[in-house]
């Protein structure tokens, strides 16, 4: 038995080296597999095989807990543990990065992207207020319909008429304009959100208009109003009355309402009329008496000889208009002296063909009294010539002066000749500035009133009524004390 008991024990104990060598061949095989695999990978990198989720996810295996060594033992070294840290064990080659696609199409791009809607602006209304006369009525209204052209707007033309003679106080006499109008002038609320006003008679009610409408209205005043410009939002006079100011817009001459849509249309009423008459045609606009002008029947005659002799030469025709303020023996003299010549002499009697004779002539002869025909005949690019009238005027030199630099007009000397010249577009240029100022305004409002207490919300302006105050503790408030 012992001799059977030790053959057992002896061939246990060769089992037991045995499995002991081979236990570290085994653990070499596992080290050499991962090195194994990252060479692979790294020669052939085209082929991307991602990480099994589950290998990222499996928990870091535990290792078995160590005995606690008893007092006076020799602890034996720990066995060496292989931890395998993926990020840097097993590095995969970076990708290649992928082929650049072509760009599609730019149309299709386009096409494809949603398109922001703007939204439609809200018209606003605008007030043209004059005392009626033609000349000063179509500052106004032109410079409204140039506004129209930009911004969608309501135009109303109001007429100003006083009740007896109130109208001629100055405005710091007129303590409350309103009760004097007359029924039909129409000053009333709502108000406006844009005035435009021309003319002296319209100076007591601009003045107080940003009151009235608590800030709401933006106030226009076309020439010269003679009173600090402080009291208007904007002032835009001709360059040759010389103001100069943070709210004021000097223009060459003066607003008005010709454009080339005007002048097509309003020449097709009279095309019967004058499409027969020869070339070239030659518009005589007139004016008349004024402060600083005057025209007399010698004046007149020389005039009219002026113009006679180059058109019979040329085999012209003659396109003649008056004003109001023509005087009537002057009317009859040019019109006896010239009515022989192929053309129409209007004589104020049936339609206006003024707009027609602009649209129509190939050269303009103007008296140098009107700044108004003068711009008009300006805005048409043709050659506007100046008719010397008895009187003079520094303003109106410097007027003739400065359409001249511009290349508009000449002085007549008794021949016609042509030349060409970027049509004058002063009314244009101030209904752009007008639009912008008013937005301008309208935002710095709005922004202001967000910045004040709900106390002082109509507390807008210096001249506003509609809040006192003296009572209120906010410091807007105080700030706005006198």
């Amino acid at each position: 038995m012992a001799g059977i008991t030790d053959v057992v024990e002896k061939k246990n104990t060769e089992a037991t080296t045995r499995t002991a060598r081979k236990a570290p061949a085994k653990t070499a095989a596992k080290l050499a597999a991962p090195k194994a695999a990252a060479s692979k990978a790294a020669e052939t990198p085209k082929v991307e095989t991602p990480l099994p989720a589950k290998a990222e996810a499996s928990p870091r295996p535990r290792t078995a807990a160590r005995p606690k060594s008893r007092p006076g033992s020799v602890e034996a070294p720990p066995a060496p543990t292989v931890e395998a840290a993926p990020s840097a064990t097993i590095s995969e080659p970076s990708p290649k990065p992928a082929p650049r696609r072509k760009a599609a199409d730019p149309a299709v791009t386009v096409a494809a992207l949603p398109i922001p809607e703007v939204p439609a602006r809200e018209p606003i209304t605008i007030w043209a207020i004059s005392d009626g006369r033609a000349g000063i009525e179509a500052q106004a209204v032109g410079l409204a319909e140039a506004v129209a052209r930009q911004v969608p707007a309501n135009i109303v033309i109001k007429r100003v008429g006083w009740s007896g003679r109130t109208g001629r106080l100055p405005w710091w006499a007129n303590w409350m304009p309103r009760r004097w109008l007359t029924p039909d002038s129409g000053i009333q609320a709502p108000w406006p959100d844009l005035w435009i006003a021309a003319g002296r008679a319209t100076l007591p009610l601009s003045i107080r208009a940003r009151r009235w409408s608590s800030g709401k209205t933006y106030v226009v005043q076309i020439q010269d109003p003679r009173v600090p410009a402080t009291m208007f939002d904007l002032v835009i006079p001709p360059k040759h009355d010389r103001l100069t100011g943070d709210n004021i817009l000097p223009i060459t001459g003066s607003p008005h309402r010709v454009t080339s849509q005007r002048l097509d249309s309003e020449y097709k009423k009279f095309q019967d009329q004058i499409d027969a008459l020869p070339h070239p045609r030659v518009a005589v606009l007139l004016g008349g008496r004024s402060r600083a002008f005057d025209l007399s029947a010698l004046r007149a005659a020389e005039m009219a000889h002026q113009i006679q002799l180059p058109l019979e030469q040329e085999g012209g025709s003659l396109l003649m208009t008056f004003s109001r303020r023509t005087p009537d023996q002057a009317k009859a003299l040019l019109t006896a002296r010239l009515r022989h010549l192929p053309g129409i002499i209007w004589d104020g009697e049936g339609p206006n063909p003024y707009f027609a004779f602009l649209a129509a002539a190939d050269y303009i002869l103007v008296s140098e009294d009107s700044t108004n025909m003068a711009t008009e005949a300006a805005s048409t690019g043709k050659p506007v010539f100046i008719l010397k009238m008895d009187g003079q005027s520094l303003k109106f030199r410097l007027f003739h002066q400065e359409l001249e630099r511009q290349g508009a007009a000449r002085p007549y000397g008794g021949a016609f000749h042509g030349w060409t010249y970027e049509p004058v577009d002063e009314t244009g240029r101030a209904a752009a500035e007008v639009v912008t100022r008013m937005d301008g305004g309208r935002a710095a409002r709005q922004t202001l009133k967000a910045s004040r207490p709900d106390c002082c919300a109509q507390r807008l302006f210096p001249l506003c009524s509609l809040h006192d105050p003296s009572g209120c503790s906010q410091a807007p408030c105080r700030q706005d004390r006198p």
